[in-house]
């Protein structure tokens, strides 16, 4: 109200731009002058024009309405911008780690369509999809090879999966398990826990091999044996199953990664900082049970 006396020259013609009456501008700088303890118009028949307090206070005025215009285009630039984002990761990830990200998304950037490829059972289909070109993003398992622009994500633990019918005592060592049959998960991830393992003195030999987490669980939840899962592919753990730590630290490293290219694309850019974002990861239930760390960056 007071760029727009200034600018009309008085409460008169102000009032017929905004579209307002004179005495609630009138009323409105008289408050405002008020706050400032100032005068900011001198008044008189023939108009209004501004003093010097006013000057400076005008100046003030027109830089605060640009910051507001600058906003209202912001908030447009985030309804125009418009793309498809394709995300491979493991199904542990993407029920545990990018809910609450890709919600935060939808509500910022409505027109950013986000589909999920969550059925990598290896390693190397996260990246072997992005470096196909089937995925944009891909949330892997470190290490992953050349070529690849990765900024280190999270990192969770692999522990001793058990029915929990076994009676163990914390902490667990690997005696406690002779001659109860040992179950490998069939991926690249679950052998190189295993070779770390038997370093550290387990010598058990798998009774059976199964190809997804979840037939794991399952196989351990009705007492037919063990194994060695991550931590995140058994949260919440099941009736029946319970969770210890390995005798040994183990991690699983997560990066996000993209092809250089991808990388530049305005959409990747805006979706990666939704999946990095701290405060979202730090609101998901697996980060309040202590489930998943930061990584280092």
């Amino acid at each position: 109200m007071l760029i727009a006396v200034a600018d009309a020259g008085g409460f008169g013609s102000a009032a017929l731009e905004l579209g307002c009456t004179q005495s609630r501008i009138s009323h409105a700088i008289t408050e405002l002058e008020g706050i400032l303890a100032t005068r900011l118009l001198l008044r008189s028949r023939t108009g209004c024009v501004p003093t010097d307090a006013g000057y400076r206070v005008l100046s003030k005025a027109r830089q605060i309405l640009n910051l507001t215009d600058s906003l209202i285009d912001a908030a447009k630039d985030n309804e125009e911008v418009v793309g498809r984002v394709r995300i491979a990761c493991f199904r542990s990830v993407s029920t545990h780690l990018l809910p609450r990200a890709l919600e935060a998304l939808a509500a910022e950037y409505p027109g950013i369509r986000v589909d999920v490829d969550d059925s990598c059972e290896e390693r190397e289909e996260v990246t072997r999809a992005v470096e196909e070109g089937r995925a944009d993003i891909g949330i892997a398992h470190l290490p992953v090879g050349p070529g690849l622009v990765k900024r280190p994500y999270v990192s969770d633990s692999y522990v001793l999966v058990a029915p929990s019918s076994l009676p163990l005592r914390a902490p667990v060592s690997w005696d406690q398990f002779n001659n109860v049959p040992y179950i490998q998960l069939n991926c690249s991830g679950a052998f190189a826990i295993l070779e770390q393992c038997r370093a550290a003195g387990f010598d058990a030999e798998p009774s059976r091999t199964l190809a997804t987490d979840t037939s794991v669980v399952a196989m351990v939840r009705h007492g037919i044996g063990y194994s060695i899962l991550p931590h995140l592919a058994v949260f919440p753990a099941p009736d029946g199953v319970s969770i210890f730590d390995l005798p040994i630290p183990a991690q699983r490293q997560f990066a996000v990664v993209t092809l250089p290219d991808t990388a530049r694309l305005k959409t990747v850019q805006i979706v990666k900082r939704f999946i990095h974002n701290k405060r979202i990861v730090m609101n998901s239930d697996a980060f309040r049970a202590d489930l998943v760390r930061w990584s280092q960056e």
